[in-house]
């Protein structure tokens, strides 16, 4: 074995080939830091298989400036190794120490790798990985340091729960009938006049800005910066084949020109039956039970649409004849579709448009041989307390299960230093 950087090629063929990669180590990713003039490098380790040299380990290094002179090495959702290894794993830690330490300003390593700690159905776990055991005792062996804290305590901290469905050779109409009713009723959706989904080009995002500002102002989400959104941008612009910002609108012209042809249809059948029941008294005869029950459902329908009507004129008057309902942003990588932002105005919820963006790109995801849908972030604490607990309730009505990985650590390379400037922990 031995451990060298990788071209950008040789990188990208590797990484397109695993079976499970997330954005950030993806070639995509690496072009948009360097683009924003981040210095990225991909390193790898090759070895002999079957008489052919491959790599089998890789990760996108990403050196981040520390208090102006030094740096930090940062491997989001990395190395790509086989965990199980841990000859391998080892050794590509090894290497990988002498490698950055070849820069005298490099203090530390940080990394979270996608590495499963506990297994779980739902929010219940099951069973401790032992991969995870044995990958912990490795990095302590190493000098590495477990970071006690999580996404929501730093913006230098990846999430370390996800909640993610299983959608492996499933159709939209099997993952329809896997998911909650309340998502179903949201799908059934789909259609209604005047409520669309439409997908944002990168000079348009500054409407999912404002939604996802919205959002953060009345939840617990953090703000996204504008440098995010510009890296958001740029993503989208690089690969816009695989960079997602579906938005759902309103047409309040179209939504009332739906409600009124309903409502006439409505009226008429009311109407229809009524004129059945006249007739039928008339000979000494009542109306037979499916026809009142008709009836009955049909003025409570258009009861419904009567106060969906008044409703829409008054968010037409304040807003005007096209609004944003909700907004989301998603990266698809090899095998995998994540949902990775998302935001919605609390007072147009009753057009289900959150409902309609995830019916739209599970549709995508379907289509195109996506194994799993990643809902992304949680807090991975799994009460009605916990400041995420209406998200995680929003998420577990797609059915899928929680994922916990080993978290974020950092391996000093100058421990002395390291320790001295705070880049540790």
């Amino acid at each position: 074995m031995r451990f060298t950087r990788l071209s950008t090629s040789a990188y990208s063929q590797f990484a397109y080939e695993q079976e499970r990669i997330l954005f950030p180590q993806l070639p995509g990713y690496a072009a948009e830091r360097r683009a924003e003039g981040t210095d990225v490098v991909e390193v790898g380790v090759i070895d002999t298989v079957d008489g052919e040299e491959k790599i089998i380990a890789a990760a996108l290094l990403r050196y981040q400036p520390w208090k102006k002179v030094f740096k930090r090495i940062s491997i989001a959702y990395g190395p790509t190794i086989d965990f199980s290894n841990t000859k391998l794993v080892k050794f590509f830690f090894t290497e990988l120490i002498k490698f950055v330490k070849k820069d005298k300003t490099v203090l530390s390593i940080r990394f979270n790798p996608l590495l499963a700690k506990t297994f779980y159905e739902d929010i219940t776990p099951v069973a401790p990985n032992p991969v995870a055991d044995t990958f912990e005792k490795a990095m302590v062996e190493l000098g590495g340091v477990r970071i006690n804290r999580e996404f929501y305590d730093a913006a230098d901290i990846q999430a370390r729960f996800f909640y993610t469905k299983n959608i492996s050779g499933m159709s939209f109409a099997e993952v329809n009938k896997s998911v909650g009713q309340v998502v179903r009723t949201g799908f059934n959706r789909a259609g209604t006049p005047g409520v669309t989904v439409k997908f944002l080009e990168a000079d348009e995002f500054d409407i999912l800005q404002d939604v996802l500002h919205h959002t953060a102002d009345r939840s617990a989400m953090q703000e996204i910066s504008d440098q995010a959104m510009s890296f958001y941008r740029g993503l989208k612009k690089a690969r816009p084949e695989k960079v997602f910002a579906p938005v759902a609108v309103l047409n309040c012209p179209d939504y009332l020109a739906g409600i009124e042809k309903e409502s006439n249809e409505l009226e008429a059948k009311i109407a229809s039956i009524d004129e059945q029941e006249a007739t039928l008294q008339t000979e000494g005869k009542n109306l037979a039970k499916k026809q009142r029950t008709a009836r009955n459902e049909a003025k409570d329908r258009l009861g419904v649409l009567q106060r969906r009507a008044k409703e829409t004129r008054e968010h037409q008057a304040e807003t005007g004849d096209e609004i944003v309902l909700a907004a989301s942003f998603y990266i698809a990588c090899p095998n995998e579709l994540v949902y990775l932002l998302s935001g919605s105005y609390r007072e147009y919820q009753s057009y289900y448009g959150i409902y309609l963006i995830h019916r739209a790109m599970l549709e995508w995801a379907t289509e195109n041989g996506i194994d799993r849908y990643n809902t992304f972030g949680i807090t991975g604490i799994f009460t009605d307390e916990a400041s995420d607990a209406g998200v995680l309730h929003f998420k577990r009505q797609f059915k899928g299960d929680v994922e916990e990985l080993v978290g974020t650590w950092d391996i000093p390379v100058r421990p002395k230093l390291a320790n001295r400037l705070d880049a540790i922990g």
